[in-house]
């Protein structure tokens, strides 16, 4: 009776938990919640003045209300590491088809916002400011613990300057936000 040589497979995890980044803008599960300006006439005669951004319906309750949350949270075993948040807000609000805007497209620098939970620590959180409309705008990033978890969590309300007149219409638009631990 011949017999097979015995085979096994060892994997080794270090004790320390792995290393991961998780980031959550308004709601969970890949979600995308939509931010509405209703810009009236009372915006903008006799003296345009600025529009505070509403949530969809489905962005998840904020304190103080009208905000979307933006949550990351980096774990990593070994040595300082330095965790990033960026946006890029390149793309504008492009006027929707038959809306009668034609092919005017509003930059994202036109939005601001007010940031609410701030620490003492700059960098650990995103402060007050506004879309630049470039690709890599830096929003916040801090290095901390070897073997450490650490988390920022910000509620964003945001504003539409209106300070210049664009043809009436309706407007669409997206920002992406990045995390990355480096």
């Amino acid at each position: 009776m011949a017999c097979s040589q015995a085979g096994a497979v060892f994997t080794f995890f270090p004790f320390a938990s792995p290393r991961f980044i998780q980031l959550q803008v308004g709601s969970t599960g890949g979600t995308v919640n939509n931010v509405t300006f209703n810009v009236t006439g009372a915006n903008t005669s006799p003296t345009p003045s600025s529009v505070v951004g509403v949530p969809d319906a489905g962005t998840p309750a904020t304190t103080p209300t009208g905000g979307v949350r933006v949550r990351m949270r980096g774990q990593w075993n070994n040595g300082d590491q330095i965790l990033r948040l960026r946006v890029n807000s390149v793309a504008g609000m492009a006027c929707v088809p038959a809306t009668g805007c034609g092919s005017t497209v509003i930059p994202f620098n036109t939005v601001s916002w007010t940031a609410f939970e701030k620490s003492n620590f700059t960098t650990f959180d995103i402060q007050n400011g506004s879309f630049t409309g470039g690709a890599t705008q830096f929003l916040s990033q801090f290095s901390c613990c070897s073997g450490g978890t650490i988390e920022m969590a910000n509620t964003l309300v945001f504003t539409y300057n209106n300070s210049t007149l664009y043809p009436a219409g309706r407007y669409t638009g997206r920002v992406v936000f990045t995390a990355s631990i480096e």
